[in-house]
């Protein structure tokens, strides 16, 4: 299982990956967190954002669980993203990002060839237009490793084995389905079983039925889409062979390598998607007239200024809202198994901040 990495869709963030500032220096994380207060203060909400806070834990989380020198190994670059069509990637803006991408590579050799790949959101027709006009840049691209797109659109997957046949799609975490609600890993919920019978039972036999709902609920939240060997099928038909699974504490079933089959599997760390919609009332923000207005082809990308976090009951993980989605943090990697680690087919991919 090799390192990978999602930066976001400012290009001032790639520009920082270059001068290794996005990662935790250890001995001096104190310096770099002063360095984004300094130079990045629009990404402050009303106090320093969790993502600032747990970001360097999840930094050192990785390498207690794989390797001391992980950064080093860094073998991909995944860019742009998932979660909103006005923040689909422009011509210009990829082209700019390849540069980047090339003087990454300069500078720091990899010890295999690193691959470019572009995270692209669910679209309409206008933002479709944009991204095919970055499709044909990339498919003509001349590039040792094939260049990967993200879908999370089945008309972005149509589009490209239709017309650009040199890139190389994955199914990614809006699009693949898992259950994610907070509600299921957390165990601070009451889980009766509902019924006459049980009303009058003692309080031991009501404990030990909600211990069995729990198992069985674990047991079904323990499962992806591409389990199923239909969806298994379909991804075959249409050249796709890896997809993204969200990274979630306490569900060791999820990743067991025996449910996938032969395909590969990108683990997205640390930030799980909760959900996402076209509505977006982070632009009211600054313009209360926009609050919870559809996203329209003005959208202003106040979501690249402002994150907003909740204080929840359990304190154990941070929920954030960034533009049109929810996120909620993710750190303990233990309960990934040697197993789905040994796979070679299967990849971590490590956002050091959502990526908006």
């Amino acid at each position: 299982m090799d390192l990978y990495i999602h930066i976001w869709t400012n290009l001032e963030y790639f520009e920082l990956l270059n001068k290794w500032a996005l990662l935790s220096q250890w001995k001096n994380d104190r310096n770099l967190a002063k360095f984004f207060l300094e130079n990045f203060p629009w990404e402050l909400a009303e106090d320093i954002s969790p993502q600032y806070e747990v970001n360097f834990m999840w930094i050192r989380e990785i390498k207690k669980k794989f390797w001391w020198d992980a950064f080093n190994k860094i073998n991909w670059i995944y860019y742009w993203s998932d979660n909103c069509e006005y923040l689909s990637v422009y011509k210009h803006e990829v082209e700019k990002a390849i540069d980047l991408f090339w003087e990454f590579n300069k500078k720091y050799p990899p010890h295999t060839v690193r691959t470019f790949t572009l995270v692209t959101p669910y679209v309409w027709n206008v933002m479709l237009e944009k991204l095919e006009e970055t499709f044909e840049y990339l498919n003509n691209l001349r590039i040792k490793n094939p260049i990967e797109v993200v879908v999370n659109d089945f008309w972005v997957l149509r589009v490209l084995n239709k017309k650009y046949t040199n890139l190389t799609p994955i199914f990614w975490r809006v699009i693949h389905k898992i259950l994610k609600t907070p509600l299921i890993d957390t165990f601070w919920y009451e889980a009766h079983p509902a019924g006459e019978k049980i009303k009058n039972q003692p309080e031991q036999v009501k404990l030990t039925l909600r211990d069995e709902i729990v198992k069985w609920q674990m047991k079904f939240y323990n499962s992806s889409e591409v389990s199923l060997e239909v969806f298994r099928n379909f991804l075959q038909k249409y050249w796709v062979d890896r997809v993204t699974l969200d990274y979630m504490e306490k569900r060791e079933e999820l990743f067991d390598n025996s449910r996938f089959w032969e395909t590969g599997i990108d683990v997205y760390y640390p930030w799980a998607l909760i959900f996402t919609w076209r509505l977006c009332d982070t632009s009211a923000i600054e313009n209360p007239s926009r609050w919870y207005y559809a996203t329209d082809d003005i959208c202003p990308r106040t979501c690249n200024r402002y994150d907003i976090h909740y204080k929840v009951k359990t304190v154990w993980y941070n929920m954030i809202q960034r533009g049109n989605a929810w996120y909620r943090s993710e750190v303990n990697l233990d309960f990934l198994s040697d197993d789905f680690i040994k796979n070679k087919s299967n990849r971590l991919i490590f956002a050091p901040f959502i990526t908006v």
